[in-house]
């Protein structure tokens, strides 16, 4: 048995029980979707000021205590810098956290793995 809705008179819209349904459930799925709440590029440019450092280190051959002296410059107390698996600041812990790793090649080839932790709220 198939059962009919018409919504409107006029030259014959009608939907079926079923179609009519589908719609509604559809409808209801579009509401439910999660929307992301914060719209800030926060992230974004913590993320784009890392890779710049790491960029800018890798060819310019930076010293540990220059890198560490552009980390406390950029980020000032909530950026982390590690070489090569060595912590070299400690950095004040927040909520949420972005980062960056890069492997930098020295004059004579030797790999220093340079990781970057922000810290922001």
């Amino acid at each position: 048995m198939y059962l009919e809705i018409t919504f409107f008179s006029k030259k014959g819209f009608v939907f079926s029980l079923e179609a009519t349904i589908s719609l509604i459930l559809f409808v209801l799925l579009l509401i439910a979707l999660p929307t992301h709440q914060n719209s800030s590029l926060k992230e974004l440019l913590i993320l784009q000021q890392e890779n710049d450092l790491l960029r800018v280190w890798s060819a310019k051959e930076s010293s540990p205590q220059e890198m560490l002296m552009d980390t406390k410059l950029l980020f000032g107390e909530t950026g982390e810098l590690w070489i090569n698996e060595t912590q070299l600041n400690k950095a004040k812990s927040e909520k949420n956290s972005i980062a960056s790793e890069g492997i930098i090649l020295d004059n004579s080839l030797v790999e220093n793995k340079i990781r970057l932790i922000v810290y922001y709220n």
